[in-house]
């Protein structure tokens, strides 16, 4: 059973409904016993692409390089594979930068911009999660002037992650968010209520609930995921783990 990894090209992709047309050509793969990955995706597109991966029963695995990570690389495999995807790397580029200019420069330079995650800028510079495939032509770019370094992905800033075990008294997303984040459930509602809230890359009503596997993605808060239903309290809440992606 062939193993080989392939990439679905940035052109597939077009908004959370381009990601239902790049998850058949992954699943496809997988049932077919390759790896293969989309390029790096924005939030709500990285969501819902991997909900449908997981709904198919293929394996699934998302990676941005990073804890807290916006933009992730979905992979489908095989299930007996436990995990795969393209190795993930940092470039650190000296100098007053902005996002928009790291990218355009690392375009200039040859560089797809789907093989590019998050940028991150600081007051000295700014740091580029890139597919490994890239590294070379990246590390060419001088987007203010210098080269740029590979540097450890864990130099890069790391959101909190975090395992919780909580007891809700439903599996609606204003009471699973207000758990996984530590605010109050009226507060979460009013996000739910902006649009600021989605499932599985779906933006959802205030009465909206998530199951197991599902991901929730809060604008300004981070993202998490129900990784289990545990069952009933004798009072009849819900017990429940929840996997937080904070900062």
């Amino acid at each position: 059973m062939s193993r080989a990894t392939a990439a679905v090209g940035a052109a597939d992709a077009g908004g959370v409904a381009g990601a239902a047309g790049m998850a058949g050509a992954l699943i496809v793969a997988a049932r077919g016993g390759r790896v293969a990955s989309s390029p790096f995706l924005p939030p709500l597109e990285a969501d819902a692409c991997s909900a449908r991966l997981r709904a198919a029963g293929v394996g699934v695995s998302v990676d941005g390089g990073r804890a807290g990570a916006e933009r992730r690389v979905v992979t489908a495999h095989p299930v007996e594979v436990p995990s795969a995807g393209p190795r993930l790397v940092a470039v650190w580029f000296a100098g007053a930068l902005d996002e928009g200019t790291v990218r355009v420069a690392l375009r200039a330079g040859g560089v797809d911009p789907g093989a590019v995650g998050d940028v991150s800028v600081t007051g000295e510079g700014a740091s580029a999660v890139v597919t490994a495939a890239v590294l070379e032509a990246a590390l060419r770019v001088r987007p203010a002037g210098e080269p740029g370094v590979e540097v450890p992905l864990t130099a890069l800033a790391q959101a909190r992650e975090r395992s919780r075990a909580a007891v809700v008294p439903s599996l609606r997303v204003d009471a699973l968010g207000a758990k996984a984040f530590g605010v109050s459930r009226s507060y979460f509602a009013k996000g739910i209520a902006a649009g600021r809230v989605h499932v599985n890359g779906r933006q959802v009503g205030k009465s909206a609930e998530a199951a197991a596997g599902d991901e929730v993605w809060a604008d300004g808060l981070g993202r998490f995921r129900v990784s289990a239903v545990h069952g009933e309290t004798r009072r009849g809440n819900l017990k429940v783990t929840i996997e937080v992606e904070e900062g």
